[in-house]
């Protein structure tokens, strides 16, 4: 039996830090990643990457998206992977209707929205020459993987939805991993390969704009971190100099692999970059080391003047980890100086490997897995003296994990499940000592036989941003955006918005809300007379009723793009299954590929 493990880790007088502002002030829309919890449950915490609520509001960490809303308009951005942007009039409730649509150049990934200024990102929007890649033409298949090409950032001109127009545009080295805002600096992080236009070796690069003028931005500053590894190491993951990044109003995190793995020395390394000039300037701090990789942004979190980081040696490497998972706390005296002040070790029964890690103010929560065996679960109240607690065996794993007070919502996959190889999980983590699955709930295809099928074909995101698509609303309902999946890659009608109901105490799946194309986020826009929920796909922004969660009733669709058949490869080996490319974060092959396998 395939069993999975949670571990629920306590670390000791550490506060929460909030998420960075994605909800916008206006509540017709009710677009973010993060919601109150039903049933009196408080709010969530953040990921990481947040401002505390004591921060000027100047000061915060602002992440991008595909969606993006206006709601002294009531307008939708919408960005499609077969290379459109489109601008959708939602300002009656249960019409839509198209204003415009434009051809981006490359494969666009997300975007900001200041004011009437987009500011967009796309992959391979630079050609090996230098030369910005035309656009497509609509319906137009996406070129191959170009590993010579470099990314774009263009900002456009959205005043006119009829007549988008370009203001001006950057060519940045290497593709897009990550981007947040904090004041009106744009951070982007790039990942070079050695081979792209403007590459100068294997390693991770952070560029700055100033956007206080966001007609008219402004590149600042770049500083690389190299590849640590030797020349000939390939890891399983075969990319070793890409990195995650969280964000604080101060500080930008830059962690990866910091040690080449055919060493005995620690492996993982963050780099810490002080991000407090408000023109856009970076200056070099500490350099932390950990025992295992950073291979997310969900392994480490500041708060209330703590660093916190969960790290395995040999995850990615191999499908089990080398060593237990390790928790380290480090004291911020300063950017540049943080002295490691609090250690301990995940003793487990068995060596497994790290999948999931999520931290929610004085509580972290991960999940280990072992391919063959069954998984437990172990609480840690302690960060520097850890003690194991409790344990829980379930079937599957956790992809994404999602507090709220004393309980803690969970997406998950299994696929020798036959009621669907996704699922949604509520667990009761009242009791550190005995935490329990208090219910869950099945859902979406069945034919799933490895799974990197799952990772790769099914779910909406990678790990990095899963949370922008896993939506838990305020009135206690779940919307989980998923693709139908297919062996060959080749269906682009299945799929949609799961539904599902939630209190402390249960779980109730509901309908599901077909879509087009891959669907990747669920955004709410209640009004007096109905409860209306938006899907975004790739080619469709459709509008469903959803006074009864029960019932799927579509009221209207507006086509953005296309949907494009994408497919996942062979490759080397690790936790996702032997592939190559996944968005398996920490389950192996090449982690921040964004490569669903279905329709995009």
């Amino acid at each position: 039996m395939r069993t999975a493990l949670l571990l629920i880790v306590a670390v000791v007088a550490l506060g929460s830090v909030s998420a960075g502002c994605n909800r916008p002030s206006c509540a017709q829309f009710d677009s973010s990643p993060r919601e109150n919890a039903a049933a009196g449950a408080p709010a969530s915490s953040s990921g990481g990457s947040a401002a505390p609520t004591t921060i000027d509001a100047s000061r915060t960490v602002l992440e991008a998206d595909i969606v993006q809303l206006d709601h002294e308009q009531n307008r939708i951005y919408a960005m499609s992977k077969s290379g459109s942007l489109a601008v959708v009039d939602a300002s009656q409730p249960g019409t839509l209707a198209l204003l415009g649509k434009m051809s981006l150049s490359g494969e666009p990934f997300e975007m900001y929205r200041r004011g009437d200024v987009l500011l967009t990102m796309s992959n391979r929007g630079v050609g090996s020459d230098g030369n910005v890649a035309q656009p497509l033409a609509e319906g137009a298949p996406l070129p191959p993987e170009n590993p010579n090409a470099s990314a774009l950032v263009t900002a456009l001109d959205i005043s006119d939805p009829a007549h988008t127009r370009q203001l001006t545009t950057f060519r940045v080295p290497g593709e897009i991993a990550d981007s947040r805002i904090v004041g009106n600096v744009l951070y982007l992080a790039t990942y070079e390969n050695g081979q792209c236009w403007g590459c100068k070796d294997h390693r991770t690069l952070v560029t700055t704009f100033d956007i206080s003028d966001a007609t008219a931005p402004k590149q600042v500053d770049q500083v690389a971190f190299e590849n640590p590894s030797s020349a000939d190491f390939n890891a399983a993951w075969s990319t070793p100099w890409k990195r995650s990044i969280i964000a604080t109003p101060e500080r930008l995190y830059v962690g990866g692999l910091g040690a080449n793995p055919t060493s005995n020395a620690d492996e993982g390394i963050i780099e810490v970059l002080d991000i407090t000039d408000p023109g856009g300037k970076l200056a070099r701090g500490a350099t932390i080391v950990t025992s295992g990789p950073v291979m997310s942004r969900w392994q480490m979190d500041e708060s209330e003047g703590v660093l916190r980081v969960i790290s395995q040696r040999g995850a990615g490497r191999s499908a089990n980890g080398e060593a237990f998972p390790d928790i380290d706390t480090f004291r911020i005296e300063s950017t540049a100086s943080m002295p490691r002040v609090g250690h301990g070790t995940i003793t487990l029964p068995r060596q497994e490997g790290l999948k999931t890690v999520r931290f929610d103010g004085i509580r972290a929560y991960a999940i280990t897995f072992n391919q063959t065996d069954p998984l437990f679960a172990i609480d840690l109240s302690d960060a520097a003296h850890p003690a194991q607690k409790g344990e829980l065996h379930m079937p599957g794993w956790m992809y994404f994990l999602d507090p709220h007070g004393d309980r803690v919502l969970g997406l998950g996959l299994d696929r020798t499940d036959p009621s669907g190889n996704l699922n949604v999980s509520l667990f009761d983590v009242s009791d550190l000592a005995t935490p329990k699955l208090v219910q869950r709930v099945a859902f979406g295809p069945t034919n799933m036989y490895e799974d990197f099928m799952i990772t790769n074909g099914v779910l909406a995101e990678d790990q990095e941003r899963i949370q922008k698509a896993f939506r838990v609303f305020e009135d206690g309902l779940i919307a989980i955006p998923y693709s139908g999946g297919s062996k060959d890659g080749s269906s682009c009608n299945t799929g949609g918005v799961q539904l599902v109901d939630w209190t402390k105490s249960s779980l109730t799946k509901q309908a599901l809300l077909p879509m087009q194309g891959n669907t990747r986020r669920a955004i709410r826009r209640d009004s007096e007379s109905m409860k209306e929920l938006l899907a975004v796909s790739d080619s469709n922004v459709t509008s469903f009723r959803i006074d009864d969660h029960a019932v799927s009733r579509s009221v209207a669709d507006v086509v953005i793009g296309t949907c494009v058949r994408r497919q996942s490869y062979p490759g080397g080996g690790g936790m996702g299954g032997g592939w190559n490319e996944g968005n398996d974060v920490m389950g192996g092959g090449d982690h921040r590929a964004f490569e669903n396998g279905m329709c995009e």
